[in-house]
C-alpha cells in the first residue's frame, strides 16, 4: 500500500513538475507574467516531493534494506540510479528555492542577479529531475497498474521521454534567455 501511495505521489510530482517547468520557463523566458498561482503550484510540487522522498526513504530502508541489493548490483542498476538522482534531485531543489529571487511586501517578485553558478545548478537540477522521471515513470505506471504488458511498457517509457524532452526544452529556454539571453 506505501509503494501504490508513493507512486501516486510521485505522478502527481511529475504533472506539476510538467505544470512548474513549462510555465516557469515561459516566465523566465519573458512569456508570461509573474502571477501568485504559479507560487501555489510550486509549493503543491514541493509537498508531493517531500512527501514521495519520505515515502521512497522509508521502502528502502524497511522494505528493500532486508534485500540483497548488492548481489544483483547490475540487475539493480536503474534502481540505485533513480535513488541516486533522486538525493541529488533534493539537495538541488533546496537550492533551487531560492535561485531566482523572493516575493515582497507588494507582492512584486524581486529578482537576484543571475549569476553562471546559478545557472549552472539550475540546469543540472532540470537533467536531474528529468532523468530522474524517466527512470521512474514506467515503474510507478507498473505500481499503480497501468501497464500490464512488455508493448505497454514501451508506450509508458517513450511517454515519460516526451515528457522529459518537453519540459527540458522548455525549461532549458527559459534559464538560457533569462540568464545568458
Amino acid at each position: 500500500m506505501i509503494r501504490y501511495i508513493n507512486s501516486l505521489l510521485g505522478v502527481a510530482a511529475v504533472i506539476l513538475f510538467v505544470i512548474h517547468g513549462i510555465t516557469m520557463g515561459l516566465f523566465l523566458a519573458g512569456y508570461l507574467d509573474y502571477s501568485p498561482t504559479r507560487k501555489y503550484w510550486g509549493y503543491a510540487l514541493l509537498v508531493c516531493v517531500i512527501l514521495h522522498g519520505i515515502l521512497s526513504m522509508m521502502l528502502v530502508i524497511f522494505a528493500d534494506g532486508k534485500r540483497k541489493h548488492l548481489a544483483y548490483l547490475k540487475k539493480n542498476a536503474g534502481a540505485h540510479s533513480q535513488r541516486i538522482l533522486g538525493i541529488i534531485a533534493a539537495v538541488l531543489i533546496y537550492r533551487h528555492m531560492a535561485a531566482y529571487g523572493y516575493v515582497n511586501e507588494a507582492g512584486i517578485y524581486i529578482f537576484k542577479e543571475p549569476t553562471l553558478t546559478t545557472f549552472i545548478s539550475e540546469v543540472l537540477m532540470a537533467i536531474v529531475v528529468g532523468a530522474h522521471i524517466v527512470l521512474s515513470l514506467p515503474k510507478a505506471a507498473i505500481t499503480l497498474g497501468v501497464i500490464t504488458k512488455q508493448e505497454e511498457m514501451k508506450n509508458q517509457r517513450n511517454l515519460a521521454y516526451t515528457i522529459f524532452f518537453l519540459v527540458e526544452s522548455v525549461s532549458l529556454y527559459g534559464l538560457y534567455k533569462y540568464f545568458l539571453g
